[in-house]
């Protein structure tokens, strides 16, 4: 059954367009993308031989696709000969320790429907579908469900669908301030005492440790900063989105809807046990947080900020998104080469129910080159990301500032620090209403096995991330004052291609972290 078009609205001419334009000058094109990307691989450049694909060519294989799909959509010999056949489970039980949250449990999962090598899009997508789960609970409480739905081709046709939920309960959502102000200030432990000057932290994990002391104040109780740089978040996540692909699956047009719920609560006045100045277990305050200090001076008021109130109901974030999308990319969890390209806009109105008004527009570009292959497995893939973001509006959800766009491929870019920004440094460690991030990669493929009837590729990757963050348009200028970087490098292992298995080692000058993750950054 054929699915009835969503976006009736886009002129089918451009598809038959397309079309007959690369038809008339396929052999020029075709020559013009042998010579001019692949000419590296050769194996006279690189005195060796160029890995054999399948022994039947690709036309006595795999059937047509009902409408045309362009040529550099395709995955390549290697892949396709890799490429597992039918429905099958990948995922791993997980257990971590965070220095925030302390030691977590869970798991993640997915579920490939690929169908045959029969089936006309089975050289041209990465799955038919794809569902994922992911739980996880940590020793502070914090527990994150997630359930994502992939449907490339959806009903046979051009479209595709996406739909996600995402549960979060977080007593330890780190609020580090907001403004391009604290880029330039070092970790700073608030005065304790009156005339107190504030002593200031290189390292972080110092910094948190003198943060968690207890001290006895001026009324005979004890107090902490613990949870300085802590707040409670409660979010409840529901979105769907359709795309339609436009000139052979190059061009991807993009409408969505989303509905973010969100509380949150301070951590002020609560008491917590925390050890003493001699080491025992005692009870203490906790004092002002950084939150409460920005909501008092003025910070929230110049940025147009809100979405906090005490003892609030929950606060409704009601998201009409639309993107544009080019992407030229062959296998989407694991690329070889080609671009992607985005440009993607979220609008709240109260037309749309929820609470604010703002607009939140995002610019990423990424790239894929390898240069070298080697062998059955090996190779060498240069992959880049840059991206920008921007909020406005008269009344702006400060959670909103967390992430350059939820909309941005491969789920919404957290920053700027943490697991997916800048990795060296603490999530949402930098925050403000500009952004920009710039990642870079070099990630290999060197050894490949099969086992439990699994396939599995090992490689690793060494990556540089940079970014920083602006409260206006305004502060943008062309130089790299106020930047920060971060180096590092890991291990990835790839699951029957479809699933990456990623362990990241960054460092800051703040410190250095680690993390354990599933699929690529980008």
């Amino acid at each position: 059954m054929k699915l009835r078009p969503v976006f009736s609205f886009f002129p089918k001419q451009i598809d038959s367009l397309w079309e007959m334009y690369l038809r008339a000058s396929y052999v020029k094109s075709l020559l013009r993308y042998l010579v001019v990307l692949n000419l590296p691989y050769t194996s006279r450049l690189f005195a060796q031989e160029v890995p054999e694909g399948p022994s039947m060519s690709v036309q006595d294989t795999y059937p047509a696709p009902p409408f045309f799909i362009h040529p550099t959509k395709r995955l390549d010999a290697m892949e396709l000969a890799e490429k597992r056949e039918g429905t099958f489970i990948t995922g791993l039980p997980r257990w971590e320790y965070d220095p925030i949250r302390g030691f977590g449990i869970g798991g993640e999962g997915y579920l490939y429907i690929n169908k045959t090598r029969k089936d006309p899009f089975f050289a041209y997508s990465p799955y038919r579908h794809r569902v994922d789960m992911n739980v996880f609970v940590f020793q502070n409480t914090r527990y994150h469900l997630v359930g994502n739905y992939d449907a490339p081709f959806l009903g046979d046709g051009p479209y595709r669908m996406r739909a996600n939920i995402e549960i979060i309960r977080d007593p330890d959502a780190q609020y580090w301030g907001i403004g391009r102000k604290h880029l330039f200030r070092p970790l700073s432990l608030p005065p304790r005492m009156p005339n107190e000057s504030p002593s200031t932290f290189s390292s972080v994990k110092a910094y948190e440790e003198k943060l968690a002391e207890a001290f006895l104040g001026q009324d005979g109780q004890y107090y902490t900063d613990e949870n300085y740089t802590r707040m409670l978040l409660e979010s409840q996540l529901y979105n769907v989105a359709f795309e339609r692909l436009l000139a052979g699956g190059r061009l991807r047009l993009f409408v969505g809807y989303e509905v973010d719920l969100t509380r949150f609560r301070s951590h002020a006045g609560t008491r917590f046990k925390v050890a003493g100045p001699s080491g025992q277990t005692v009870e203490a305050i906790q004092r002002r947080t950084r939150l409460d200090e920005e909501l008092t001076d003025g910070t929230w008021e110049q940025l147009n900020l809100t979405g906090y109130e005490e003892s609030r109901r929950w606060w409704i974030s009601s998201i009409l998104a639309w993107a544009v999308m080019y992407d030229t990319r062959d296998l989407e969890p694991d690329p070889t080469h080609g671009v992607f390209l985005e440009y993607s806009h979220e609008l709240q109105a109260p037309w749309l129910g929820g609470d604010f008004r703002q607009n939140k527009v995002m610019i990423q570009a990424v790239g894929f080159h390898t240069p070298l292959r080697w062998g059955r497995w090996g190779r060498l893939t240069l992959a880049g990301l840059s991206a920008f973001g921007y909020i406005w509006g008269s009344r702006i959800n400060f959670i909103e500032l967390y992430d350059i766009s939820s909309q941005a491929e491969a789920g919404g870019i957290l920053v700027l620090g943490g697991a997916r920004s800048i990795r060296g440094f603490r999530e949402s460690r930098f925050v403000a209403p500009v952004v920009a991030q710039t990642n870079l990669e070099v990630r290999t493929h060197l050894y490949g096995f099969r086992l439990l009837k699994q396939d599995w590729v090992i490689g690793t990757v060494a990556f540089y991330d940079m970014g920083s963050v602006w409260d206006h348009l305004s502060q943008m200028k062309a130089s790299t004052k106020g930047w920060i970087g971060s180096p590092g490098g890991g291990l990835r292992i790839a699951w029957n291609q479809s699933t990456i298995l990623r362990w990241d080692v960054a460092r800051s000058r703040e410190g250095t972290q680690t993390f354990f993750a599933f699929q690529h950054i980008f």
